[in-house]
């Protein structure tokens, strides 16, 4: 009667158990997807859950081996064959596994596979248990090739929050010079000079990172052996779950070429801005120089029109003269001429034309004189009047130069004045130029 009693307590505790664990597994199989495979391959069993994830009916499904759900490539490979030999073998296997929906997208499950074993230990079935992972892989993935494509195209280091270097890409390596064993434990003052590591400005900077603030500007570092580098880099603190930072990494691209270019665009820029100033300077003491020419070559120019005309005046004196002396010339020829005949007559006259023959013969001498002294008069003012025409002619060259360089000069002072003018704009630009930098 007592074990009576006794075998019916077990059977109700057993009944409980069983009844727990009946619903402890509709309670699982409602919330994964649930499969269960002979040990040949061949589906035996699915859920609701698991026919919701794979697109497939009960009918559709059950009878089927498992690389139904799987891609050609892997079904027909060594790995997959391995992979049942292993289960087979009662081999617990666990991890994401990628399979084919029904309509031959690609999925992702997260999935244990249980082999179950009988009294004898021999393995007569498999049971997989999964969840539907392919957006968090789909992410994981889309997260990881963002991660490749940055470290293909930046430099890339991680600290922690004391500034201790954990890790650098091969960019951010080749642009400092450094390897991996050089700067991983090292401090981030390693790049910097001495005064920017040891300044208040620097230690603000990693309490501010601290604290999770983001920095975003151009840096001057320091590469291995103290070469100067310019990095456009943001320095972006790490959250945790509870949102406080836990490490800081940086994205940086080397711009070091271009700010030496753009350094030695700024010195060319200064050095044509100073040339450009003493060319306004040169210039406007050039303008005025020129007009001052300008205005002394007119004055020139004027006294040569003044003496040209006083020498055309004198030129026309001149020939009155020589026709006042070609008259007395005349003159003096007449009265030779007249002495002779009157000494012809004193002559036939005898004695008593002594005396006039005396007079005739002063009177001849002194018109012989009068001739050669107006021709000597006049060989002298052939060669006044030969020379002012010389003069007229050379004066009137003078005066054409002088006006054809008064005319240059005006020109001159024009190009001055545009050079001038351009040069101020020049100086204007570059001031532009530089404040923009």
């Amino acid at each position: 009667m007592f074990g009576r009693r006794r075998l019916e307590i077990e059977i109700t505790q057993l009944k409980q158990e069983l009844a727990s664990l009946r619903h402890m597994r509709e309670a699982m199989l409602r919330s994964v997807a649930f499969i269960e495979f002979s040990i040949d391959g061949k589906i035996l069993d699915v859920n609701q859950k698991f026919r919701e994830t794979t697109g497939y009916e009960v009918a559709e499904i059950c009878g089927a081996h498992h690389r139904t759900l799987c891609h050609t490539d892997y079904a027909s490979s060594p790995e997959y064959a391995d992979f049942w030999r292993r289960l087979r073998s009662g081999e617990m296997l666990s991890g994401q596994f990628r399979r084919r929906h029904k309509d031959g997208h690609e999925i992702w499950l997260e999935a244990t596979y249980f082999p179950v074993e009988d009294d004898n230990g021999a393995v007569t079935r498999v049971v997989k248990i999964a969840a539907d992972v392919t957006e968090r892989v789909h992410e994981a993935r889309r997260t990881t090739d963002l991660v490749d494509s940055i470290n293909r195209s930046m430099a890339v280091i991680e600290f922690d929050l004391n500034g201790i270097v954990t890790h650098a890409n091969p960019n951010f390596l080749a642009v400092t010079g450094y390897d991996l064993d050089e700067v991983r434990g090292q401090h981030h003052r390693i790049f910097c000079d001495d005064e920017y590591a040891r300044s208040h400005e620097y230690k603000e900077f990693w309490k501010r990172l601290n604290r999770g603030e983001f920095f975003a500007d151009r840096y001057m570092r320091l590469a291995k052996g103290g070469r100067v580098i310019w990095l456009e880099a943001t320095y972006n603190p790490v959250l945790n779950d509870s949102g406080k930072p836990y490490r800081v990494i940086k994205f940086a691209t080397d711009i070091t070429d271009r700010v030496n270019r753009m350094e030695e665009e700024q010195r060319t820029a200064r050095l044509a801005y100073d040339i450009s100033q003493n060319t306004q300077v040169l210039s406007s003491d050039g303008e005025g120089i020129i007009l001052k020419t300008v205005d002394k070559m007119r004055t020139i120019a004027d006294q040569v029109r003044g003496s040209s005309s006083q020498v055309e005046q004198l030129g026309a004196e001149t020939a009155e003269i020589t026709y006042i002396v070609n008259a007395i010339r005349e003159i003096a020829d007449q009265t030779n001429l007249l002495a002779l005949n009157a000494a012809i007559e004193a002559a036939r006259a005898g004695d008593s034309g002594r005396g006039f023959a005396v007079v005739a013969d002063e009177v001849r001498s002194l018109a012989v004189r009068t001739s050669a002294s107006t021709s000597k008069i006049s060989d002298m003012i052939d060669s006044i009047q030969k020379r002012s025409e010389t003069v007229i002619e050379s004066m009137f060259n003078t005066l054409s130069g002088v006006e054809d360089g008064v005319t240059l000069a005006n020109d001159a002072g024009a190009a001055i004045s545009q050079i001038k003018q351009g040069a101020h704009e020049v100086v204007e630009v570059v001031e532009s130029l530089s404040s923009r930098h």
